[in-house]
């Protein structure tokens, strides 16, 4: 018996992608299938219904259930909010939905015109807030960086506007794109960590390192593996279940290590799931991550959309 589980296991994971079969797959292996759309204002997609389609056309074939959109600041400046809610709407009109996050890099009067573009577009609100906010990096910190941001956005979720009766976007999910769980200059830290697990709802998760479809040994301080101790550890004394979306890089242009090659069709081959599947049954199998049932990983997003679409055309 225990063998059959174990066959009928590898199939899973060797099966269970099936892109370019016009509709998203239910049943695959991860819940969550994200990818970030990095060009989406600055290529000319938005406004261009040829385009938007092509580009929801391409994240059906490919099995994404999530987007993540740049330069939503820009186009609310710019005074296409219209023409951003005509895309939301299109998007989770798709069979099936696709979910739509706005990508966020501060608070300030980008955040406020989104805000205005939530408390007054009832019928296109996006699905989630993702920040791209490095607090790790350079002069800036948690506390005078990240912090506020988080305080806008559990505003939009949680306060109830006067006269009404339910809060502003309930239903929004917080994600916070984490690269390093540290202020620059200072070790890890687990004030930090359990910061964000008590106010998340997805936490994007870097693992940007060579080979990163398996899990890294590194013991590094930035570590795959330090940063999943120390959010296992901070759920742990929180009782509280971390929700962990793991980020692939494959940004040919990144500092970063990526992995583009393995998924190209002139490379490896193989589909986006692939890495998820292969990372999540090391992950699985690991002894050297403590507390590992306060993690709950629902999936994976890919950055970035340009090069993922060079990838597997």
């Amino acid at each position: 018996m225990k063998k059959l589980v174990s066959i009928l296991l590898i199939l899973s994971v060797l099966y269970s992608c099936d892109d370019d079969d016009n509709t998203i797959s239910v049943g695959l292996l991860a819940n969550h299938r994200g990818v970030y759309i990095n060009d989406f204002y600055v290529s000319g997609i938005l406004g261009d219904p040829a385009l938007e389609d092509a580009l929801l056309y391409w994240v059906d074939e490919n099995d994404f259930t999530d987007i993540y959109l740049y330069n939503i600041g820009a186009i609310l400046a710019d005074g296409l909010d219209n023409e951003l809610r005509t895309f939301v709407n299109k998007a989770h009109n798709q069979n099936p939905y696709v979910r739509v996050s706005f990508v966020s890099a501060g608070f300030g009067d980008s955040f406020t015109a989104l805000e205005q573009y939530h408390d007054g577009r009832k019928d296109s609100k996006p699905d989630g807030i993702v920040s791209e906010i490095e607090f790790w990096n350079g002069s800036m910190n948690y506390a005078d960086d990240y912090a506020p941001w988080i305080d806008r956005v559990n505003d939009l979720k949680f306060t109830v506007p006067l006269g009404e009766v339910t809060p502003r976007n309930a239903g929004i999910t917080r994600q916070f794109y984490i690269g390093q769980i540290k202020d620059s200059g200072f070790p890890p830290s687990l004030t930090i960590a359990k910061e964000l697990v008590l106010n998340h709802d997805q936490i994007f998760l870097t693992n940007y390192h060579t080979d990163a479809w398996l899990l890294s040994g590194s013991m590094a301080e930035n570590s795959i593996l330090n940063k999943l101790n120390l959010l296992a550890q901070a759920g742990m004394e929180l009782s509280k279940e971390v929700h962990i979306v793991i980020l692939f890089n494959i940004n040919q242009m990144s500092a970063s290590p990526e992995i583009w090659n393995y998924f190209a069709t002139s490379g490896m081959d193989m589909e986006f799931e692939e890495a998820f599947a292969s990372w999540s049954s090391e992950f699985n199998s690991s002894t050297a991550i403590t507390n590992k049932e306060f993690l709950k990983i629902e999936g994976f997003g890919i950055y970035r959309y340009s090069d993922a679409l060079n990838a597997r055309p």
